[in-house]
């Protein structure tokens, strides 16, 4: 197992390497001139030696290997570069947003995980009932849903038409525990949908191949309580497959951060590397890209290591 795990990470730093090389020369191929379009506002960029000046500050005149290389090595040692457009330090604006973004992650994450499990093993317990045909029906619906419409439809619904949650903005639940919760549930709930609609559906398929099994059959007739079977027995073998889906949910919830942060206007993550992406802000695009492949690369090592734990047959002693 410990020779699997070193595999994964040398895989993992492969994979990392190689989204680092792709995301610094896409960005360079993106149409137009970076400084004009991160400084778009500031009329002085009319004079062409300005313009030039200002480039040369950032090394964006420098060959494009050599522009790498530097941004390598400097990446590595905590200077991610300064943003185009504000001249503010990357990873001060990282520190400063991350938490927003944190906040609005686990709290996805976690309604995702919690709610679709409860659905799924209900959705099981209760096969071809009423309820199971309304659970099923509404996992369809949140697999199906767009982000976008479905953030619009609650907007309406309960920040303009009932006017229960604010429809947009952030405050910090330090600040204000009771208005950030309010701010945050919208948000968090769109987020989860389409991960809490996806872990139903899995849950429910897995159980219910699992509870069919000869081994179920016999600790049932062993007199063991239902509650017993499918917490000790069944619960566990069922959760190896739904765990694959976990990579994907967690990428899924952390790339939904971009439109949901800006549909709501939150001041998170998302929010700065769409406006980067907007104002071609290399340093900002590339900083984010890095650091979300990282904790995507983190989530299924993760993942991969947690199989050993749930069923050993499924170790791989490489």
């Amino acid at each position: 197992m410990t020779r699997y795990i070193i595999f994964r990470l040398f895989y993992a730093v492969l994979l990392l390497a190689g989204t680092m090389v792709i995301t610094f020369f896409m960005t360079r191929m993106l149409p137009g001139d970076p400084i004009r379009a991160a400084m778009q506002q500031n009329l002085d960029l009319r004079d062409e030696s300005i313009v030039q000046e200002v480039r040369a500050r950032f090394g964006l005149d420098r060959p494009v290997h050599i522009q790498f290389g530097m941004w390598t090595r400097d990446f590595f040692t905590g200077n991610w570069g300064n943003s185009l457009s504000s001249g503010q330090k990357v990873v001060d604006m990282f520190l400063q947003r991350a938490p927003v973004t944190l906040e609005l992650f686990f709290l996805s994450l976690f309604w995702s995980w919690l709610i679709g499990i409860i659905m799924g093993v209900v959705s099981a317990l209760k096969r071809n009932s009423m309820l199971d045909f309304g659970i099923t029906g509404i996992s369809i619906g949140g697999l199906s849903i767009p982000v976008f419409w479905e953030a619009i439809i609650l907007i309406y619904i309960f920040g303009v038409w009932w006017k229960i949650l604010p429809p947009s903005g952030y405050v910090p639940f330090f600040e204000d525990p009771i208005m950030n919760l309010k701010m945050v549930a919208m948000p968090t709930f769109v987020m989860a949908t389409h991960g809490m609609a996806g872990v139903a559906r899995y849950v429910r398929s897995c159980l219910l191949e699992v509870i069919g099994q000869d081994f179920i059959r016999t600790a049932r007739a062993k007199g063991l309580r239902e509650r017993a079977v499918i917490i000790s027995h069944a619960f566990k073998p069922a959760a190896i497959p739904v765990l694959t889906i976990f990579g994907g949910t967690f990428g899924g919830i952390l790339g939904g951060s971009f439109i949901i942060e800006l549909m709501f206007a939150i001041p998170g993550l998302g929010r700065m590397g769409l406006d980067a992406i907007f104002q071609r802000d290399f340093p900002i695009i590339q900083t984010m890209a890095v650091l979300g492949s990282s904790c995507v690369l983190i989530a299924n090592l993760v993942t991969d290591i947690a199989y050993g734990w749930l069923d050993p047959r499924v170790r791989i002693y490489k």
